[in-house]
């Protein structure tokens, strides 16, 4: 079983105030470098960034061996950018999705929910109640998602379809899954919430 990890970074940022997230400092770099360096010690294979809004910038702070993909039509929504991702990480039996602004992520939490998939399900993450990232999914189910996904819902709507095949995880513990969406989350980039640091 190969992994692509998938980081969905392409977004303008419009309620932080028009600023990348992916750029956004954490532990002294990108906040886009620990996402990937979580993927990686969680046993991806190969990580592919998805940019759009800030590409130049975002594509510039990739660390090496990281895939990138521009998405031109990231204004109309989350996905566009799946879209993009998925067709670009080509060659995985398994897709980890995730987004840019989950500064909580961890090694431990992409391996754990690596190790729980199973072939003909979507694995999901929860903490509590609280739906999180990375989601994995079979390639074949990957691209349905991508292909029945419409305007900023991601996979969603896939998800939703298939309740049945949803095997949500608690992953209470394993990582915080505050995420940056508006200027009062800054405070998670300053380490607070973070439980464990192994990415």
């Amino acid at each position: 079983m190969t992994v692509a990890g998938i980081v969905l970074a392409a977004g303008g940022g419009t309620r932080l105030g028009g600023r990348a997230k992916a750029l956004l400092p954490h532990r002294g770099r990108p906040l886009l470098h620990t996402v990937v360096a979580a993927l990686t010690a969680g046993g991806c294979d190969e990580i592919t960034v998805v940019a759009g809004a800030y590409a130049d910038d975002v594509v510039a702070a990739c660390p090496p061996g990281v895939r990138t993909v521009v998405n031109p039509r990231w204004a109309e929504g989350m996905s566009t950018s799946l879209r993009c991702g998925v067709d670009a990480a080509t060659g995985h039996e398994v897709i980890a999705l995730t987004v840019v602004d989950f500064p909580g992520i961890t090694a431990e939490l992409v391996r754990t929910v690596l190790a729980a998939h199973r072939p003909g399900t979507i694995t999901l993450p929860t903490f509590g109640d609280r739906p999180g990232h990375p989601v994995v999914f079979d390639r074949p189910d990957a691209e349905v998602a991508a292909r029945e996904a419409v305007g900023d819902e991601g996979a969603r709507r896939f998800l939703a379809g298939h309740r049945d095949r949803v095997r949500r995880l608690d992953c209470t513990g394993l990582a915080d899954p505050g995420d940056v969406d508006v200027p009062g989350d800054l405070a998670l980039l300053e380490g607070q919430g973070v439980t464990r640091g192994d990415t």
